[in-house]
């Protein structure tokens, strides 16, 4: 395990170069910079980063005994920094930030825990499809700024594919976990699998649990989870892990999901091509499949139009209908940033508009945000010779 990178003196200096270059973009972007804690509350993170940043977050128990992490993104405490001076979403403010964040890593025995992140979030901003635009065009002029050379676009737009389910008239509960795990093609397609009732036979005790009253199914796996000496596991707690049975005994006892609806569900999904290409997709399945989503698509036009008269060429974007990010807050608009030879992205964000709320504002707020990771810039601009 390597906790903190081993920088030489050449290499420290070369990323605080590179965060002087992205700052300067960013504030003379209006954005105010700011330093959030390192230490913040566990569970304002584990309730609402994605599985994979669950399991890689640091957590410890502070002096009082209350649940603390070191910070494994920057996103949520700038939230928490711009609502502990506007609970209610008083004033549209941008927001900077430049440091370390911290993430188990273990994918390989040398990569480090602790890795620089800077980024922008905009909140409150009164014209979302502008901020969208704007956050975009904004990372690829700091990318830029530090001499990176080139980089290919992923788009996604998670509210279009929650356009589809409604459209679809999905039952509530499945459309929101369909919804909150979209990201996750294995697990996607396992679900529908599931609700089609082609998963194999359904567990016989789960299938009992999903016809009770929601107390009752309650009580009784918690009382099967304690007979059975399961305990918490990693950043799960037991609520955590009863709420997931909790949707499997759902998924044991409800209708099943026609097969029709489930082969538009997984073509949709399975859309991935180039912009123009994606839209025109999309907009041929929906037909095929007797539902509108227009005014979804519509959107979506109206922010890639946006970001082109921005300056960014659109030319090489891909759309993924299924790309969402690695983080369960966002809503709508994603995007990344990564160069042909390396599979990580560099640079990322997109719009979170429940988060805030989530957080403890009184309404919900709008946002949308950018994160360029430090290490990795660094990497891709010495493969592009534009750093010695």
């Amino acid at each position: 395990m390597t906790i903190a990178p081993p920088y030489d003196a050449v290499t420290l200096a070369a990323l605080d170069q590179q965060t002087v270059a992205l700052l300067e973009v960013f504030g003379a972007n209006g954005a105010e910079r700011i330093e959030p804690a390192m230490v913040q509350p566990a569970d304002v993170f584990l309730d609402r980063l994605g599985e994979e940043l669950r399991r890689r977050t640091y957590v410890f128990s502070g002096a009082d005994g209350s649940e603390l992490c070191l910070r494994p993104d920057l996103t949520i405490p700038t939230c928490r920094a711009y609502l502990a001076r506007w609970p209610n979403g008083e004033r549209a403010l941008k927001l900077c930030y430049a440091g370390p964040v911290f993430r188990a890593d273990r994918r390989s025995a040398g990569s480090p825990d602790q890795v620089m992140q800077a980024g922008v979030e905009n909140i409150a901003a009164a014209n979302a499809p502008a901020a969208d635009a704007e956050a975009l065009s904004l990372t690829l002029e700091a990318l830029k700024r530090t001499g990176l050379k080139d980089a290919d676009i992923t788009l996604g737009d998670l509210s279009l594919f929650a356009a589809l389910l409604d459209a679809l008239n999905l039952p509530a509960h499945w459309a929101a976990r369909l919804k909150r795990h979209v990201w996750r093609p294995a697990y996607t397609a396992e679900l529908l699998k599931r609700l089609t009732g082609e998963a194999g036979p359904g567990n016989a005790f789960l299938s009992h649990i999903g016809t009770l009253a929601p107390a009752d199914a309650r009580a009784a796996l918690r009382d099967a989870l304690t007979m059975g000496g399961i305990e918490p596991l990693g950043a799960r707690s037991m609520d955590e892990i009863t709420e997931r049975f909790l949707e499997q005994a759902a998924d044991a006892s409800a209708t099943r999901l026609p097969r029709a609806m489930a082969d538009v569900i997984t073509a949709f999904l399975n859309v991935k091509a180039p912009v123009p290409k994606a839209i025109e997709a999309i907009r041929k399945l929906s037909k095929a499949g007797g539902i509108s989503i227009d005014v979804a698509l519509a959107a979506l036009e109206r922010r890639l139009s946006l970001i082109e008269r921005q300056g960014v060429d659109l030319s090489r974007a891909t759309f993924a209908a299924q790309f969402g990010r690695n983080m369960e807050f966002y809503t709508a608009f994603v995007f990344e940033f990564r160069t042909r030879d390396d599979d990580e992205p560099i640079a990322g964000g997109g719009r979170y508009d429940t988060l805030l709320q989530a957080l403890g504002a009184t309404k919900q707020i709008p946002a949308v945000g950018c994160a360029i990771f430090g290490e990795r810039l660094l990497a891709a601009r010495r493969a592009q010779g534009s750093l010695q």
